[in-house]
């Protein structure tokens, strides 16, 4: 039984992943593509501000934990905050979305379980982040978009400021994201890959980074840097 319930595993990763990846869109209002000056819209943002992982999962015998971990680099704000939803294989969200912050040299821990976990629950597990659905087998695929609405805006206290006055990008895809499937029985399990966080993703091309202030829907920004340093967003295009 447990031979056959790996093997539907697998392929359901396959399946998962090959969904994710070449259709991006999945849980949104509108369809992600790169963008430099893409806001919050209708809680949707372009696919280089979106961290995704194509597979999760819980039964009676499984779940899920992701660890999200903010390195302190340069140029990193010192509190990001992240909103991360589970999305089933038939679109749905597992359970409402988590929201939550992470400061400096700092990790927040994420679970994804079933209904009433006996061990894994935000009672033990007090600083945790939880999505708890249904005890059937589940599964589907990650979403991390970022908390702020221009993420590529540098902040300092709070506010926009003009670049280079030691503000820091609210951007979650600078963030590292790691996680597993946790199968309880034998306390074993498997990796899950993220696409689009620091560890794996490209900067978007210079020309596409520089130019006019032409939408900048904040003007706090007085110009745009030689340097093109206006945003650090890293994730990957999936379209």
């Amino acid at each position: 039984m447990k031979i056959m319930q790996l093997k539907r595993y697998g392929f359901s990763i396959l399946v998962t992943a090959f969904l994710v990846i070449f259709t991006g869109n999945a849980f949104a209002a509108k369809n992600p593509s790169r963008n430099i000056v893409d806001g919050k819209v209708d809680d949707t943002f372009a696919n280089n501000f979106i961290v995704t992982s194509p597979y999760w999962q819980v039964d009676s015998g499984s779940y899920t934990f992701i660890a999200v971990s903010h390195s302190s680099l340069s140029g990193m704000a010192s509190q990001i905050g992240v909103k991360i939803n589970a999305i089933t294989s038939t679109g749905a969200a597992y359970d409402t979305a988590e929201s939550f912050t992470v400061t400096s040299g700092s990790t927040q821990r994420v679970f994804i379980v079933p209904t009433n976990h006996a061990t894994v629950n935000s009672t033990n597990i007090t600083s945790g982040a939880f999505l708890a659905g249904t005890t059937d087998f589940t599964y589907g695929h990650i979403r991390a978009t970022p908390v702020a609405t221009h993420p590529w805006q540098k902040h300092a206290g709070g506010y926009p400021t003009a670049i280079g006055h030691g503000a820091g990008f609210r951007d979650s895809t600078t963030l590292t994201y790691w996680g597993s499937v946790i199968i309880e029985a034998n306390t074993t399990g498997f990796a899950m890959e993220f696409i689009g966080d620091m560890n794996d993703s490209t900067t978007p091309a210079v020309s596409f980074r520089c130019g006019s202030r032409s939408g900048i829907p904040n003007h706090a920004i007085d110009s745009v840097s030689p340097d093109c340093n206006v945003i650090s967003s890293s994730g990957v295009n999936l379209q």
